[in-house]
């Protein structure tokens, strides 16, 4: 399947139809602020996670009387969603229950994903909707955008920092097993190379609805709106950093549990519908000369 272009004065923004994925977003002056998927290190750019965000330990989640069996973050990112508009500006995207799906997920569903550019910025907007007239929908969503790090003409990558728009109660929890070193975090602003990427790091409960990340030259902001966690994940010293709000957080089990009534999955009634907003925003002194 071939990407969807959009264009909007100096930005312009690719969308994959498989995952309904941001694949670049490009500002004509400054460069590229996605990552490329251009190496080992990580090969997709954006991805929609659904119907799960990471993964769980094999055969102790249950779907009925059968163990789940889905990728990390399901099988959205993998799937060919089907285009329903094309614009210059904006597009929309769909993927819908199927056999296929109903084998692995027993649940009908129906995942659309908007995106609409404009000379300041993106907006993608993600909508879950429960189809079903008698059953609920229990699901996680995420959104997981990679972010070149460092960013175009920003500098170093250790001059780069994280600015969260509220008040945080502490440092990110390591979602991993194995300790990783501490690291300064007041709260408001974290240096996000101090950060031991051996893991992802998850923000529970999120207070933020809005991160920054870069430096006073240029800086990609993220507001979020739907989402109650949030993550930050690279691959080590990789040139890249996701930041990634998530409708739910995993939780560990070392026992069998159902999907449907784990802590931590969202759940939509019959006939009900529940949007997540995204909106992505070029910043700093290189962006603003190249608007004049």
């Amino acid at each position: 399947m071939g990407s969807i272009e959009l264009q909007a004065n100096e930005l312009a923004a690719s969308i994959s139809a498989v995952g309904a994925e941001l694949i670049s977003l490009r500002h004509r002056q400054v460069g590229e602020f996605i990552w490329q998927a251009q190496s080992e290190a990580w090969r997709r750019s954006a991805p929609v996670l659904f119907p799960v965000v990471s993964h769980y330990p094999r055969g102790l989640v249950l779907l009925g009387d059968t163990p789940m069996d889905l990728p990390p973050h399901g099988f959205a990112p993998g799937s060919g969603f089907d285009v329903l508009e094309a614009a210059r500006d904006a597009c929309r995207l769909r993927l819908r229950s199927s056999p296929e799906t109903l084998a692995t997920f027993p649940y009908a569903f129906e995942l659309s994903v908007d995106f609409a550019l404009d000379a300041e910025g993106l907006t993608q907007v993600m909508r879950v909707h429960n189809p079903d007239a008698e059953a609920e929908l229990p699901y996680m969503l995420g959104a997981h955008p990679g972010f070149n790090w460092p960013l175009p003409g920003a500098g170093r990558r250790e001059a780069h920092r994280l600015h969260f728009d509220a008040v945080e109660a502490g440092e990110t929890q390591p979602l991993g097993a194995a300790p990783v070193p501490r690291y300064s975090f007041d709260g408001r602003v974290a240096v996000p190379s101090d950060i031991d990427f051996s893991t992802a790091h998850g923000m529970p409960d999120i207070a933020s609805r809005s991160v920054r990340f870069g430096t006073e030259v240029t800086h990609m902001t993220l507001d979020f709106d739907g989402f109650a966690q949030f993550a930050l994940w690279s691959r080590g010293v990789a040139p890249f950093l996701c930041l990634e709000p998530w409708s739910d957080m995993p939780i560990a089990i070392t026992e069998p549990r159902q999907f449907a009534t784990l802590p931590g999955v969202s759940r939509l009634p019959p006939g009900a519908s529940r949007s997540y907003r995204l909106r992505f925003t070029p910043g700093g002194a290189q962006v603003r000369e190249g608007r004049r």
